[in-house]
């Protein structure tokens, strides 16, 4: 059933088009996943569909008692303010308006009883209508399904900004709204946040819009795929991966469309130049006309010729190279402690990186991993007996404040700082990730988020260290730069400590992961998504939903068998053998992508059809085993 629709609708701001003439239709139970390059308008686009700004032209249409749920960015709440009283403040007006209509009843005089009554009426369906009798109950149920019931007469200043940000999805969901609208619900979440997210989302009974970057978020949770690019809006059915396929299946077909298009101009090229030729050479007016003919013919051609492929035509140009790992060591953590007053942070513990690791480090949001890095950074050093850094070892670090650049200073000062460069070497430096010339002259304070993070990246890519800190190097990113980031570091030969809570980033880049659990470091060998599935299955043991018997676990493991595609089969249905063929399926995926992207680049349309048939069964494959997944989890 349609529930919102927007007919031609176009927006500007001065003479600048956002986007124009889109026309959209929004169906109720549909899951849509709103993606673009930062500054499309994606943001834009919401607000005008929740009515928080005008449109430039064309209308929007709601069908009438649709109401919408709505989570900005940044949400805000009075810092004062109770968690139960932030999420009920709107409905506190609807308890004020029939408190008043209720006196105004017990005095009214008998010749105006009839108008008060009217009001009564319209305030009490109101409140019925927000089941506000049963406020308090919901609330509070709300609150706890979301891991905040504990909380309930905490302030909300107290919290963190993922749990401020979970508070507003539960003022949302208070509302029993018919379409929930998101804009990157992820942020401020860790990892766990994000888990829960992927798992919460799709028990929400009804529709979804949910603008994000979060490739698995997108996968886990939406049907149906709206990108926006160049003022425009395409839909593709299926999830973030389908959409993937369908994109770079069209992209190969349209390559071998493009060089067939290619080849037909080019003779035709070749037979007005020796019509050209022929009419010059002979007095005959026939060749006059032939050769207007064949003229017209290829002004046409080249009017409807294919557009050449781009996979994706915003993509930043990171490269990173190193010095190379001269040394065995590059980092040993050994007998760490920090602490800020009675809060301590990290207790006698440590770690080792060897030169060509590609390391994640992970932990709840607050547990000291950004403080982790910048103590590496600034007291790591070969004769530091705690914080060991390899003699041979130079240190790139990009921050997550962001607060290794001078707000004050342009961004022509903070480049050419880097040594005795000019204004165009500088350029040449930053021109590679979206800046164009003028920028050179932005003071830093006015960057946003994303320019700031390219900035970075930039700086390293000058830099050539060949050991590198990360701390969240994603965040503010869109998919295009994100994956630019991460072909950059799969090729990077140095050493990687990475703090991020992008999963699908992490699967691609590291081979161990470090979590911070309990003021101690401990390692895993293994990707994320392995190392979430050993977590996951620990969490279930120490609750008693799986046996915690390591003879059952070891018979379990041996029900594990490889089929023909080399795809795990099981022959039971727990969740944690469904995990592991998860695991598997997804690597397999990404290295078809890996290969489909390739095929492309070297115009192996042939090659990319294979690759994109097998690309497709390994996403049913996928989209099978996460609904096993979830019956499995009940």
């Amino acid at each position: 059933m349609k529930i919102i629709e927007l007919i031609n609708i176009s927006k500007n701001f001065g003479s600048q088009d956002i986007f124009k003439d889109l026309t959209i239709q929004l169906d109720s139970e549909k899951r849509y996943g709103l993606i673009g390059a930062n500054g499309c308008g994606k943001t834009t686009l919401l607000k005008i569909i929740t009515g928080e700004e005008e449109t430039s032209s064309g209308k929007v249409i709601t069908t009438p008692g649709v109401k919408i749920g709505y989570v900005p960015q940044r949400v805000f709440f009075h810092q004062e303010d109770t968690l139960f009283d932030a999420i009920t403040k709107e409905h506190r007006s609807l308890f004020d308006a029939l408190e008043r209509v209720e006196e105004e009843l017990a005095t009214v005089k008998p010749e105006d009883l009839g108008k008060a009554m009217k009001r009564y009426q319209h305030a009490r369906d109101a409140y019925d209508a927000a089941e506000c009798d049963h406020l308090a109950l919901r609330a509070e149920s709300i609150l706890d399904a979301l891991g905040l019931g504990k909380k309930l007469e905490q302030k909300v200043g107290a919290l963190s900004g993922g749990e401020q940000s979970v508070l507003g999805l539960a003022a949302a969901f208070l509302n029993k709204p018919d379409i929930l609208i998101l804009d990157e619900p992820g942020n401020h979440l860790d990892y766990q946040g994000l888990a829960w997210l992927e798992e919460f989302l799709p028990s929400f009974q009804g529709a979804l819009l949910i603008v994000s970057h979060n490739r698995y978020l997108l996968d886990r949770v939406c049907n149906q795929i709206l990108e926006m690019d160049k003022g425009n809006i395409k839909e593709y059915a299926g999830n973030y991966s389908a959409y993937r396929l369908k994109k770079l299946r069209n992209l190969v077909a349209q390559q071998a469309d493009y060089k067939a298009n290619q080849r037909r101009l080019t003779q035709l090229e070749e037979l007005v130049k020796r019509f050209e030729q022929f009419a010059r050479n002979t007095a005959d007016p026939a060749w006059g006309k032939r050769l207007r003919a064949r003229r017209t013919q290829l002004a046409k051609e080249r009017e409807n010729s294919v557009d050449k492929p781009e996979l994706n035509t915003r993509k930043i140009g990171l490269s990173l190279t190193s010095e190379g790992n001269r040394g065995n060591i590059a980092l040993r953590v050994e007998g760490y402690d920090k602490a800020f007053g009675s809060l301590s942070l990290f207790e006698d513990t440590g770690f080792e990186i060897y030169g060509g690791d590609k390391i994640a480090l992970v932990g709840p949001n607050g547990c000291g991993k950004s403080t982790l890095l910048k103590d590496i950074l600034e007291r790591g050093d070969w004769e530091n007996p705690v914080l060991k850094v390899g003699p041979s070892y130079r240190i790139g670090y990009l921050a997550q404040q962001q607060e290794v650049f001078d707000p004050d200073q342009t961004i022509e000062e903070e480049i050419r700082n880097l040594g005795p460069l000019t204004r165009d070497n500088a350029f040449s430096i930053v021109a590679p990730f979206l800046f164009i010339y003028q920028d050179m002259d932005k003071k830093i304070g006015m960057l946003s988020g994303g320019e700031l993070n390219r900035l970075q990246l930039a700086r390293l890519s000058y830099l050539k260290a060949n050991f590198l800190l990360l701390d969240e190097p994603t965040n503010h990113l869109d998919i295009g730069a994100r994956e630019a980031v991460e072909e950059a570091l799969q090729d990077f030969d140095g050493t990687l400590l990475v703090v991020s809570h992008d999963r699908y980033f992490l699967d691609k880049i590291v081979h161990r992961v470090v979590e911070v659990q309990n003021r101690k470091l401990s390692a895993f060998e293994g990707n994320f998504s392995e190392f979430w599935a050993a977590r996951r299955f620990e969490r279930a043991s120490s609750s008693g939903k799986v046996s915690k018997r390591s003879s059952e676990r070891k018979k379990q493991d041996r029900t594990t068998v490889q089929s023909s595609s080399g795809t795990g089969r099981t022959t039971d249905g727990s969740s944690r053998n469904i995990e592991c063929r998860i695991t598997e399926a997804e690597s397999q995926k990404k290295q078809l992508e890996l290969e489909i992207t390739s095929a492309f680049e070297q115009g192996g349309h042939k090659r990319g059809r294979n690759i994109s048939r097998k690309l497709e069964k390994i996403v049913k494959l996928l989209d099978d085993l996460y609904r096993k997944w979830e019956e499995a989890e009940g």
